[in-house]
């Protein structure tokens, strides 16, 4: 009989050692790392649950990307646009918008193109062009680059006509810190600038237009159980009042819906 129970705790123990983690895939934008939120989600989640977040840090279109080829179970992205496309070409099992903050425009400390005294977001971009003032560009398939697109749009410019152009492919924290060397302009997302901000050359110069307002939305593609808990846990759970809470030099990064 004593043979028999060391028998079934070996048994029991060996397929403890072998019983896979509980995981799933996320897709999530450089903004929700570079703002220090992914890593707090990823561990207080597992504390929680003892899931762990397998993270792809790309912009809101690679994640999209990757969603539609099957190969991630959630997506944090910033693109509203781009979210509605994909949702009514692949129909995920749930989306929803749940926080926001916003986008600034950061840039030298001298402000050579005024952009301090700018009427609006469009303008700011107006007189960063009329001044032939430096601007690095994230160029890629970022949410923060679909809205420097749609500021160009708004300021009637093409920036590609100008050698103050210039084009980085850099995501949002790595941006920062070429615009900080560059002294350049650029577009921010608020979160991941205040993050950085004690490291850089920067000053914030324009904020506020109503245009300006980033939004964040999950989405669950895969039937996946532990991706299903983890949407739940941040929408209604524990995640919610994390985010809540979070803050960046005592101020609320994020802001619920």
């Amino acid at each position: 009989m004593r043979r028999a129970l060391i028998a079934i705790v070996l048994l029991l123990a060996a397929c403890a050692r072998e019983a896979p983690k509980k995981s799933f895939i996320l897709a999530t934008t450089t903004t929700v790392q570079g703002s220090g939120v992914l890593p707090m989600l990823q561990a207080e989640f597992q504390r929680d649950t003892g899931i762990e977040i397998h993270p792809i840090v790309a912009g809101s279109g690679r994640a999209l990307e990757l969603a539609a080829q099957g190969n991630v179970d959630a997506t944090l992205t910033h693109d509203p646009g781009s979210e509605k496309r994909f949702i009514a070409a692949h129909k995920p099992r749930l989306y929803q918008p749940f926080m926001w903050n916003d986008f600034i425009i950061v840039g030298p400390m001298d402000d050579r193109a005024d952009v301090v005294h700018a009427s609006s977001a469009a303008n700011a971009f107006s007189r960063i062009a009329q001044t032939h003032s430096l601007f690095v560009s994230r160029n890629d398939q970022s949410g923060t680059f679909t809205k420097e697109r749609a500021l160009w749009r708004a300021a009637l410019t093409v920036p590609e006509l100008s050698p103050s152009y210039l084009k980085m492919g850099q995501p949002m924290p790595a941006l920062l810190r070429s615009a900080s060397e560059l002294q350049a302009y650029t577009l921010s997302d608020r979160a991941t600038y205040e993050q950085l901000a004690p490291s850089l050359r920067l000053r914030l110069l324009y904020a506020g237009d109503p245009f300006l307002r980033n939004v964040y939305s999950v989405m669950l593609i895969s039937a996946d159980p532990n991706a299903a808990r983890f949407v739940d846990w941040l929408l209604h759970g524990r995640g919610r009042s994390l985010l809540e809470q979070y803050k960046i030099k005592g101020k609320p990064a994020f802001h619920l819906l």
